[in-house]
């Protein structure tokens, strides 16, 4: 008799086995971000803090549904303050969906960074950090949205090395960094990348309540790596920010790195144009660091970026939008900005 159960739970085994090795993992994953921030804006002010650099942790995965189909799904939370305890899961959710992949590409539904955001982040040693472009490209990270209610679409690779993405949303909430609500964004964008060469082309457009005039930018960006050394640019063509017809003004980032065995090098210089309907509203900033390597998954690094502004203009070194701390000194208008940040990152 036990034999035969024996026999029966073996045999219940292998034909359970295949069913179950369909189903892929869960994965979670996190991002833990901490800096020292010294900052001055020139105004009789000057202070530093311990800074939460949106750190977040989340879980991903996907299931095989048959005929090369995959079903996807990813929760992003960004919302825990590692600095002071504070924040909770799902309070505020990054990039969350559900979607399905395959050979012919992605498609995903729910809340995520627009096409026009990623080919803007390619070039960016200075990702929340000081010195993060955001400061004023994109009208200071006004183009570098992470939008809800969005239905998002991703090509496969092709014709050697290009992709392309394309999203719309029609209520994007108060997440559009303009202040409005109940409005579409429409963003989309063209990738290549081939060895040593990477270009991007993006156009987006933002919806404004009671204006005909939508704000809408064109980017272009590029980078050329060889052997350690990597440069890159950006180009921002931007019109009607606000709403508001002839308020245009583009904005060029430099970039460039140089690797050093396990210490990297990086320059970011950023230029905002002033508006073409208001003089004396133009800044630039400079960056240079140090990111020295731990291990694949522990970054330390030493940062110092300084803004200098038009008599119309208050920016600082980094942006709101950039997911640096908010606590942040606040920019003096048409006064310059200086700043210092030592930090540690840790990838899981």
């Amino acid at each position: 008799m036990k034999k035969k159960l024996l026999m029966a739970a073996v045999g219940a085994a292998l034909v359970a086995g295949p069913t179950v090795a369909v189903h892929a993992a869960t994965t979670l994953y996190g991002h833990m971000h901490m800096s020292y921030d010294r900052m001055d804006n020139d105004n009789n002010q000057e202070n530093g803090i311990l800074a939460n650099n949106s750190s977040r942790f989340g879980i991903k995965g996907s299931e095989d549904v048959g005929g090369g189909l995959k079903a996807i799904y990813q929760v992003e939370s960004g919302t825990f303050q590692a600095d002071d305890g504070s924040g909770g899961f799902g309070a505020t959710l990054r990039n969350t969906f559900v979607g399905f992949s395959g050979g012919w590409g992605t498609v995903k539904i729910g809340r995520h960074d627009t096409p026009m955001k990623e080919v803007g982040r390619k070039l960016d040693d200075f990702n929340e950090q000081f010195g993060d472009a955001r400061t004023l490209i994109g009208n200071a990270g006004a183009f570098d949205l992470r939008v809800s209610n969005m239905i998002r679409y991703d090509t496969p690779k092709f014709g050697g090395g290009f992709t392309a993405s394309i999203m719309q949303t029609s209520n994007n909430g108060s997440n559009d960094n303009l202040g409005n609500t109940n409005n579409k964004v429409n963003s989309l964008n063209a990738q290549y990348s081939s060895g040593p060469i990477w270009a991007g082309l993006a156009w987006e457009e933002q919806g404004v309540t009671g204006s005909n005039d939508n704000p809408t930018n064109i980017r272009l960006s590029g980078s050329y790596t060889f052997n350690d050394i990597e440069l890159g640019l950006l180009w921002d063509m931007m019109s009607d920010l606000g709403g508001v017809a002839g308020a245009d003004r583009d904005a060029l980032g430099l970039f460039a790195s140089y690797k050093m065995g396990n210490n990297k090098l990086k320059f970011n210089y950023i230029k905002l144009d002033e508006l073409d309907n208001t003089p004396n509203t133009g800044a630039d900033m400079i960056a240079i660091g140090v990111n020295h390597s731990l291990s694949k998954t522990v970054t330390l690094y030493a940062n110092y970026a300084a803004t200098s502004n038009d008599n119309l203009a208050a920016n600082g070194v980094v942006s709101g939008a950039a997911g640096h701390d908010s606590n942040v000194l606040a920019p003096a208008l048409g006064k310059d900005y200086t700043g210092y940040s030592l930090g540690t990152i840790i990838k899981f």
